[in-house]
């Protein structure tokens, strides 16, 4: 009878596509009820395994696919004129690689609008009109993984198409990025991913896992005293070719000062130094302090940039401007969040009468993971013109 048992467990254990974890605490049970023994437990595991290895193909060992979409309804009025539309802002494929252990890539096609030209007559007008959804490259970059090197931990040199230092980072603090743009990035002074060299990592290890929850956001940058990113990178972003042969150098350190006290409490620095993307090597730079504190039920984030130049190069004015923005959980019921953001903007700090401003406040659903409802409103005002931008927004982000 024993070995009936036993044969019919094997069957089925062997018969399941998932991994050897998910068989572990069955073997531990049926070996101390003493109907299996340690060593029939680890013939289980073994040939387990084996079977796990001819069931999928060499190609997927270590393979992972997922995606990120924001399928968006906003209505309002723009320029003085009104606007509704069905749109999808972001359609991310996010295909992942283990090589080795210490070899991974990645490769993230994304969703855009191509915005086409109408010619007037024989000439191209300046007129835009929204083409069709196309795809391009978001990511494509390969991390190699190394040892640590005492506080420096978790280090890891990623080259190809990958993120900056700034913005990954503050979207993980800042999880509607759904609705739209980052502080810095809706005020043109950068996107969010370069062609170039980057080197990233944590300080002391990570964060334990209980210290994690209380923070209250899964977050890969779950450093116990910090991380960091640096890098030197083209200059023109993951959507345009470099213009010039400067290469930009940037740099992130953000400090988790007293990690078993208040874990969520972290203070970081951004900045960058290169030439903007035209052949005239217009003068980019860019300074940024950003505070954020997290748990369970807040989280909240004060940042203050001082800048000249932008990405693009088409401006080379003294800049500077700040953020602030706040995410509020409901307590006893933490799929409702309430969130608000302001930003202030001065895009000529030697000229007067030219501030930008905007707000934004919703109300957000968590359905399930990663899967959100936000409904918004957003209001844009520009000192030089003479009527403010408005929209409602009701946005999914579907995410597995």
């Amino acid at each position: 009878m024993k070995r009936l048992i036993v044969f019919i467990i094997s069957i089925c254990l062997l018969g399941l596509a998932t991994s050897a974890r998910a068989g572990d605490p069955l073997l531990k049970t049926l070996q101390n009820k003493g109907v299996i023994n340690e060593e029939e437990a680890s013939a289980l595991m073994a040939e387990q395994e084996k079977e796990k290895r001819s069931i999928l193909p060499k190609a997927l060992e270590g393979l992972s696919i997922g995606g990120v979409a924001y399928i968006d309804y906003s209505a309002g009025t723009k320029g003085g004129e009104s606007f509704n539309e069905f749109s999808l802002k972001r359609g991310y494929l996010n295909i992942k690689k283990d090589i080795t252990t210490w070899l991974k890539t990645r490769i993230t096609p994304d969703v855009t609008l191509i915005e086409k030209k109408v010619k007037v007559g024989s000439e191209e007008g300046d007129n835009p009109q929204k083409g069709d959804i196309s795809l391009r490259m978001k990511y494509y970059y390969v991390d190699l993984l190394l040892q640590d090197y005492g506080l420096l931990t978790d280090n890891d040199l990623r080259a190809g198409l990958a993120q900056i230092p700034w913005l990954d980072f503050q979207e993980a603090i800042n999880i509607y990025r759904l609705q739209g743009t980052m502080f810095q990035e809706r005020f043109g002074n950068f996107n969010s991913a370069d062609v170039g060299l980057g080197l990233l990592g944590n300080f002391g290890g990570k964060l334990s896992k209980d210290l994690q929850e209380t923070v209250g956001y899964p977050s890969p940058y779950s450093g116990r005293y910090g991380s960091y990113h640096v890098g030197v990178y083209n200059g023109g972003g993951y959507h345009a070719t470099e213009d010039n042969q400067n290469k930009v150098i940037e740099g992130r350190i953000s400090l988790r000062p007293i990690p078993d006290v208040i874990p969520g409490l972290q203070l970081t620095y951004f900045g960058l130094s290169g030439k903007g993307n035209k052949i005239t090597n217009p003068e980019w730079r860019n300074n940024a302090a950003f505070i954020s504190y997290q748990n369970r039920l807040i989280v909240l984030t004060g940042e203050y940039v001082q800048a000249k130049g932008n990405q693009k190069g088409d401006d080379t004015k003294d800049r500077s401007g700040y953020s602030i923005f706040g995410d509020f959980r409901l307590p006893g019921y933490e799929k409702m969040a309430v969130m608000a953001r302001y930003d202030v903007w001065d895009p000529d700090t030697d000229s007067g009468n030219n501030k930008q401003d905007l707000f934004i406040g919703g109300i957000s659903y968590k359905i399930y993971s990663n899967n959100y409802v936000l409904v918004a409103y957003e209001r844009s005002h520009d000192d030089a013109k003479t009527e403010d931008d408005k929209k409602g927004q009701v946005v999914f982000q579907v995410s597995f």
